[in-house]
């Protein structure tokens, strides 16, 4: 069975707008601004929940609450788990999705009893991508917060804990 070249141009660009989104989510989960930046255009436009648009990397770098409330220790560690992911448009260079996310976040003494605790909140993340000299990257988003929750923790790693360490043999 023989493929078109366009379905298979197609099929090459749904993978790497996913590994895009991919990298975006690890990246938040890492604390890894560099990888994060990466997967944007510089004069990206976001919106999050009705507030006014944010306009341009540098504003959207300065606007993610992850890496402050990392640093800060508010939030312990996230894991960012994406789920569906529709390509609603796919044309040229030009690509809409639609990505359903459920981040969990571990907030250290959350509770009353000061016990940590996992915020689960439903995320879905509208955006128009767009094919550039470095790749697919995020130029527009819409972020919005379907549902979110608290239940209490039983075990959470920090992020330190939790990176992998490899061993030369």
């Amino acid at each position: 069975m023989s493929q078109h070249p366009a379905e298979i141009q197609t099929l090459l660009d749904r993978a790497a707008i996913h590994d895009v989104l991919s990298r975006y989510f690890q990246g938040l989960d890492r604390g890894d601004q560099d990888q994060v930046r990466a997967c944007f255009t510089d004069d990206v436009c976001a919106l999050f929940d009705g507030k006014p648009p944010i306009r341009g990397i540098e504003a959207l770098m300065n606007s993610f609450w992850v890496f402050r409330k990392h640093k800060s220790g508010e939030w312990k560690i996230t894991t960012h788990f994406m789920g569906n992911l529709n390509y609603n448009q796919l044309e040229g260079d030009i690509a809409e999705t639609e990505t359903n996310t459920i981040a969990f976040l571990v907030l250290p003494g959350a509770s009353s009893e000061g016990k940590e605790q996992v915020a689960m909140r439903s995320l879905r993340y509208m955006d128009r991508l767009r094919r550039t000299k470095d790749g697919w990257r995020i130029c527009e988003r819409q972020h919005t917060l379907d549902w979110s929750c608290h239940v209490p923790t039983s075990t959470a790693l920090s992020i330190g804990q939790r990176v992998m360490k490899r061993s030369v043999t």
